[in-house]
């Protein structure tokens, strides 16, 4: 009984610790997008971009970064984990489960500003392909995303 009793506490803990994990993330993410948009509308679009590009700079650190794509021309402006990405066009791409996940990102800016979008994306520590939530915040025409791996 003792023993069925410390396994179902040790489970517990994890549990609550994993959900608890995965708010800091959700709140890190927003703080940090929240701060990027505010960063962008005051110091400009240049500016800004090559601080979102700094790495362990305020706007990029580990898994936590910022990338930036026009509403307008739907191309990518800023990605500070791959830069060739930047000028292009993502639109078409999908993640390994075939979802258009940037298609989301822009109908949900389009209708609401601010939401949350799963998909499967490549991480970029082991390059393995990890699920991951993104926040995207429009403003004005800029789209910003950032998220965390689960």
């Amino acid at each position: 009984m003792l023993k069925k009793l410390l396994v179902c506490t040790s489970l517990m803990v994890l549990l609550v610790s994993g959900v608890a994990h995965a708010e800091n993330k959700e709140e890190t993410v927003v703080a940090l997008l929240t701060k990027a948009v505010k960063h962008f509308e005051t110091a400009g679009a240049e500016q800004a971009q090559k601080d979102f590009a700094v790495k362990d700079g305020e706007y990029y650190k580990g898994e936590f970064y910022v990338v930036t794509q026009s509403m307008k021309t739907n191309k990518i402006m800023s990605h500070p984990v791959n830069p060739k990405l930047n000028g292009k066009s993502l639109m078409k791409v999908k993640d390994t489960d075939g979802k258009a996940f940037i298609q989301e990102m822009v109908e949900i800016a389009n209708k609401q500003e601010t939401g949350w979008v799963s998909y499967k994306w490549p991480h970029p520590v082991t390059k393995k392909i990890a699920s991951k939530r993104s926040y995207i915040v429009r403003s004005g025409d800029v789209l910003f995303i950032s998220g965390y791996y689960e």
